[in-house]
């Protein structure tokens, strides 16, 4: 790649550093103002939101765009009729060809559905997003879509905003933890914006993103999901993804039946996942061609199966509102449950860009009435019409593929508007989840990542937390007391160490037990009895200890359940001789560290 010009790189540094003086003036007018510290993080937040908002709309052009050129302007005025329907075989694997060439040129990260990029983004490279990737994406969505690929907006999107947000915190050179945040920020705001769905928005950032539930991080997600959704009513409408009748619980004794209906559907959403995976794989290990061949090959499968079930097609969800109202035939929606599978599969396995929420809603509506309309030819009398079985079945087959079941549940409380259906969606989003990971312990976005040859969970790299010992982090600075220590002197150790945990020993230096402030506490209100006690009296006894091979994984789970800052680590759980210290805090700066190591050893 030829260098830059010089003159470029001088102006480029030029508008850089004034760019950081304004930022620094600005930093220091919020100190003089007193300002709450985390109103920074919020403004970016806002940013985030409003840019996330106008990139929904941008996309949405851009896919009504290409269908209208393709499908009607195209279609119509250029060709017959005949020719016209013939060609919409074509028109896919067209679509499929410029997103092949556009993703392997320019940017391979903007093929598939997107969000396992964002997950790998934030849990294996601190929230780092290339700045083109915004672009990239609208560009292949839209072409993919447009063109008729069976695929959503959903995906994209949440690419696109989580884009946005690494790019204003990059601009900004905020902290890995408030770049992660950030991207959570436009994650959230994508999804809010093309499902009319802030709440949905908030917690799928919240629950598959980051995996961190903290305030701290909930506020600006809030503000960016709030933002993003008022832009896009404004910009695209406020009504609800789908308009439906009010559904309800028809009797109590429908509620084995939803039960049933969530561990079938769990079953069907682990058969998307593998179906998905498995073309993926053909596509990436089987097929010898020139990768980005591969997207218009998918197309053209897509294409002919569309060719006669058009619902098929990406921009068209004629299909699932039927189901929800409940006016689809059963031999129709049998076929369409694995028509769609098989065209979803084919159009983002093979490459093309899109989301998978919007075909697992199609699926599961179509699955929901079919299972509707079979209990009530079986129990006529006690079971609610096919269309809120189709309601339901949606949070079903959306929970089971991203095993996220309150995302799910509502997701489809928001879209659809209909709050009566909820007890039987809860039911059945739960059992769903529950029997998919029991059979895939992989959701349809993890399976993705675990690909890349690592997993990730909640926000995290496993793969950085099992393979890294504790080793270096054993701290031996800590003060120890033994169990015969007056409390006095355990207080005044206290006062004078910045630890928040001491370990307590016997005269063979083995641990017997942890002192911490949750242990000082209640002794202190207590100063007629504190004299008289010592530190085996006040201590905890070991809940968990780690030995020197510990991982950093296992380290922090025992952390997390004790709820401890500290723990000590010994020789081995048999001899218990103490060796000193591991802290929380140390443990999560090696993992940014290796998580940022990884990330440059991978640009």
């Amino acid at each position: 790649m030829p260098d830059r010009p010089k003159f470029h790189i001088r102006s480029q540094k030029r508008w850089e550093r004034l760019f950081r003086r304004w930022q620094i003036k600005g930093l220091r007018a919020l100190y003089k103002l007193n300002a709450p510290t985390d109103l920074y993080l919020l403004v970016l937040a806002a940013v985030v939101g409003v840019l996330t908002g106008f990139g929904a709309y941008f996309l949405n052009i851009i896919v009504n765009g290409v269908h209208f050129f393709l499908f009607e302007h195209l279609g119509f005025a250029v060709f017959t009729d005949q020719t016209s329907n013939f060609l919409r075989i074509l028109y896919p694997a067209l679509g499929g060809l410029m997103v092949g060439i556009i993703a392997y040129k320019f940017s391979p990260e903007v093929k598939g559905h997107g969000i396992p990029s964002v997950m790998d983004a934030v849990a294996n490279k601190g929230g780092y997003i290339r700045k083109r990737v915004t672009i990239l994406t609208s560009i292949n969505s839209g072409m993919t879509i447009g063109s008729g690929g069976s695929a959503g907006k959903e995906g994209p999107i949440v690419q696109i905003g989580a884009a946005i947000g690494s790019s204003i915190g990059q601009l900004f050179r905020v902290s890995q933890r408030r770049l992660k945040i950030l991207v959570g920020c436009g994650a959230a705001g994508g999804l809010a914006a093309v499902f009319n769905a802030p709440v949905a928005g908030v917690l799928f950032a919240i629950e598959i993103i980051l995996g961190d539930y903290r305030l701290g991080v909930f506020s600006p997600i809030v503000i960016s999901s709030v933002i993003s959704t008022t832009l896009s009513r404004a910009l695209i409408g406020s009504s609800p993804v789908f308009m439906i009748p009010q559904y309800s619980l028809q009797s109590p004794a429908e509620y084995p039946l939803y039960l049933l209906m969530g561990l079938l559907g769990g079953i069907l959403a682990v058969i998307f996942i593998k179906t998905l995976y498995g073309i993926e794989d053909f596509f990436e290990d089987n097929l010898t061609v020139p990768g980005w061949v591969k997207p218009a090959i998918g197309g053209l499968l897509t294409g002919i199966i569309a060719y006669k079930f058009p619902e098929l097609y990406g921009f068209d969800d004629s299909a699932t509102h039927t189901a929800l109202m409940g006016y689809t035939e059963i031999s129709i929606i049998a076929i369409l449950i694995v028509a769609k599978i098989l065209a979803t599969s084919f159009t983002l396995g093979s490459g093309g860009t899109g989301g998978l929420f919007t075909p697992s809603l199609f699926i599961g509506a179509m699955f929901g009435a079919l299972f509707g309309t079979v209990v009530n030819m079986l129990f006529p009398g006690v079971t609610a019409p096919p269309g809120a079985y189709a309601l339901v079945g949606m949070g079903v087959l959306v929970s089971g593929t991203i095993h996220a079941p309150l995302t799910a549940l509502l997701m489809i409380f928001e879209i659809t508007g209909d709050y009566d259906i909820i007890l039987p969606l809860m039911l059945g989003t739960v059992t769903s989840v529950i029997v998919a990971r029991a059979i895939e312990r992989e959701s349809i976005y993890t399976m993705k990542i675990s690909h890349f040859s690592h997993r990730t969970e909640a926000g995290k790299n496993l793969d950085i937390l099992r393979s890294h010992r504790i080793t270096s982090l054993i701290t031996t600075d800590v003060p120890v007391v033994y169990e015969y220590t007056p409390f006095e002197e355990v207080l005044n150790l206290f006062m004078k160490t910045h630890y928040n945990t001491i370990p307590v020993l016997n005269k063979d230096q083995k641990v017997v037990g942890t002192i911490s402030l949750r242990e000082i506490r209640p002794v202190l209100f207590d100063r007629d009895i504190a004299p008289l006690l010592l530190a085996i009296d006040i201590m905890s006894e070991n809940v968990f200890v780690l030995e020197q091979d510990s991982t950093l994984e296992e380290a922090l789970q025992k952390m997390e359940i004790d709820d401890s800052e500290l723990l000590p680590v010994v020789e081995s759980t048999q001899t218990m001789r103490y060796l000193g210290m591991v802290a929380r805090e140390d443990i999560w700066r090696r993992y940014s560290k290796e998580s940022l190591l990884l990330t440059d050893s991978r640009e």
